[in-house]
């Protein structure tokens, strides 16, 4: 049985919570605070674009208005993981774990779950900012991600994190170049010339990582244990 029960069972157990919170999420979508001008140029605090192609110019990602209130759809994608215990472990996902910090790997594991659609979530890498190479973040790449159900898909994961932010750790998401702090409101990224760079196929999702695994740690929807 092994993972495929325990996938479809967290499916049919989801579908129940998100049906419960969905309305709470609409609710703070529409009451967080309204879009306003950033006060200062840069890129906003925990930013992490992906790497630019060669050539192209460095630009810091200057904080534009707030993304609209239709990004409720966003962030009422998915509900905090707060109505029930899951009381089953939550098994290593496809994303490579070495490097992460557990609070990254917490996130990891819990997006393999939720969606088995995704394949590919990058970690660990070299990169001029700390997130990657501190094991602070994750890169969730999104199948299809110009259609509809993509552009759904990437707001379902991105939704999930914002939602869980206390629990996991989550400090900030990038997705579709708005930036979502896990508390505050939300603002655009610059124009960084591609998709990649402008978080178009992939949702970034960045933690206050935790400390690294001792390998005693283990991994639930709603809590992660430490021996």
């Amino acid at each position: 049985m092994g993972r495929r029960f325990r996938v479809n069972g967290v499916g049919r157990w989801l579908a129940v919570v998100m049906s419960i919170a969905v309305s709470a999420g609409m609710v703070y979508a529409q009451t967080a605070n309204p879009p306003r001008p950033a006060e200062q140029t840069g890129p906003p605090a925990g930013a992490s674009p992906a790497p630019v192609p060669d050539g192209a110019p460095a630009m810091p990602p200057e904080v534009a208005a707030a993304p609209p209130a239709a990004e409720a759809e966003l962030l009422a994608a998915s509900a905090p993981l707060a109505a029930r215990d899951f009381q089953f472990e939550l098994p290593p996902g496809v994303a490579p774990e070495n490097g992460l910090q557990v609070k990254t790997i917490w996130v990891a594991r819990a997006i393999s779950v939720m969606f088995p659609e995704i394949k590919t979530i990058g970690g660990y890498r070299e990169d001029p900012l700390k997130w990657h190479p501190n094991g602070l973040a994750i890169d969730v790449m999104i199948p299809n991600h110009n259609t509809e159900a993509g552009i759904r898909l990437g707001n379902q994961v991105a939704g999930l994190a914002l939602a869980n932010a206390e629990r996991w750790g989550v400090l900030h998401v990038i997705w579709r170049q708005g930036f979502y702090p896990g508390i505050g409101a939300p603002s655009w990224t610059a124009d960084y010339g591609n998709e990649t760079a402008n978080h178009y196929d992939h949702v970034h999702i960045a933690t206050d990582g935790g400390g690294y695994p001792t390998g005693r740690e283990k991994y639930y929807l709603t809590r992660m244990e430490q021996g």
